[in-house]
């Protein structure tokens, strides 16, 4: 599979947890603004508990409705796209004249596959079951996880406190209250050893690592049923330095896993590594790419582009790119909570005006350093609507 392909296997599970954290982000928004209104604050305990209750059962749902798609997905991913793994293997057979297993009798194959099911599954049950929110100490620039109802009462009790007390108005309450909800996202937690990540790259991670497993084992199995112990690994633009070497040449499994790191979170396989490695047949397969084409690839891949007086190799302008797209993100999620919770005009106006700045130069970034807009990532929050200050998303003039 293409780095695009790989990519898109995601995008529905990332969709499907973007829309959870909207709807709980856009929640405790509306409870502020219910109570930000609000003159009677004799029965604030009262009424507090009561919509507490209301968000816990709400979140629960949301949750289980997460759950249920994903699920769906996880069947569809690992039924259809694994099917399309496996009958791209069919040329490899007969190539040495094998007759390949029918997919629905390779036992082992179907084993490895309810096993790799079952524990995506899991992985996910535990993501939406340690949910929380990164805060940062303003004194000490510490950052510490909230589990998700304790911020909800943090938050509406601070909010409460500061808008009624007269010492900061709705509008500078909401805005900040924005602020660090976007900043930080809906966070998976494990308490034990503060590892963290948004629930979005979590649940992407977690397809991924499932799908990579399926992917070593089907490659492994035909090598053997070929009598292969060579392997290509793939090869792609952009690829972390730390992979160009080598990446598109062919290895035994034994210098798969010894040079490329197979088995390793920053190896072949690994945390975001979009390589793969295919049984590869002596005097039969022939290579993608030679070693010249390959050096020279890797040559002008790493020969810097300037941008706005700063040089970018594809791997470091590829990263540029990520972070411009996490940050527009960040800034549609705000206007969309802007929104919700009625700020004033000019706050709204501002955030847009923000978001055309950052779409412009996004577009022009990607152009100038010849990568193409990956705008999936961008409009994977589900936040139909959100568009900059002039009502035009520029981004999506230019295919």
């Amino acid at each position: 599979m293409t780095q695009g392909e790989l990519e898109k296997l995601s995008i529905r599970i990332c969709e499907i947890q973007s829309d959870m954290e909207k709807r709980i982000m856009e929640d405790l928004v509306r409870r502020i603004k219910i109570n930000g209104f609000s003159t009677a604050s004799a029965d604030w305990q009262v009424e507090r508990l009561k919509q507490l209750g209301k968000s816990e059962h709400d979140i629960k749902m949301w949750v289980r409705e997460a759950l249920q798609t994903t699920d769906e997905e996880i069947e569809k991913i690992f039924g259809d796209e694994v099917y399309e793994q496996y009958m791209g293997q069919q040329k490899a057979y007969k190539m040495t004249g094998q007759k390949q297993i029918p997919f629905e009798e390779n036992r082992e194959l179907q084993s490895v596959i309810e096993a790799v099911k079952e524990q995506t599954r899991g992985t996910f049950k535990n993501l939406t079951g340690s949910m929380g929110f990164a805060v940062r100490n303003p004194a000490t620039g510490e950052i510490f996880y909230t589990p998700l109802g304790e911020y909800y009462q943090q938050v509406l009790d601070s909010a409460m406190l500061d808008i009624r007390s007269g010492a900061f108005t709705y509008n500078q309450v909401l805005e900040r209250v924005i602020n660090e909800m976007t900043n930080s996202g809906i966070r998976w937690v494990d308490y034990s050893s503060g590892v963290h990540n948004r629930v979005d790259v979590a649940a992407r991670r977690a397809i991924m690592t499932g799908f990579r497993q399926i992917q070593g084992k089907l490659n492994e199995q035909t090598a053997r049923a070929l009598q292969t112990d060579t392997y290509e690994v793939t090869y792609h633009v952009g690829a972390r330095p730390s992979h160009q070497e080598w990446q598109g040449r062919v290895w035994t499994m034994k210098q798969l896993q010894e040079v490329c790191g197979l088995g390793s979170v920053s190896g072949l396989h690994g945390a975001n590594c979009y390589h793969d490695y295919n049984p590869f047949i002596t005097g039969v397969s022939i290579r993608t790419y030679s070693d010249k084409q390959l050096a020279q690839m890797v040559q002008e891949e790493n020969t810097p582009k300037t941008y706005n007086g700063r040089e970018y190799t594809t791997y470091q302008a590829l990263q540029q790119q990520r972070h411009m797209e996490t940050n527009m993100r960040k800034t549609r999620q705000e206007i969309n909570l802007l929104k919700k919770g009625e700020a004033d005009e000019e706050t709204i106006t501002l955030k847009q005006a923000k978001y055309q700045i950052q779409m412009n130069r996004y577009a022009d970034f990607s152009d100038k350093m010849k990568l193409p807009r990956q705008l999936d990532r961008v409009y994977q929050d589900g936040l139909k609507g959100i568009t900059a200050k002039s009502g035009i998303d520029n981004t999506t003039r230019q295919k």
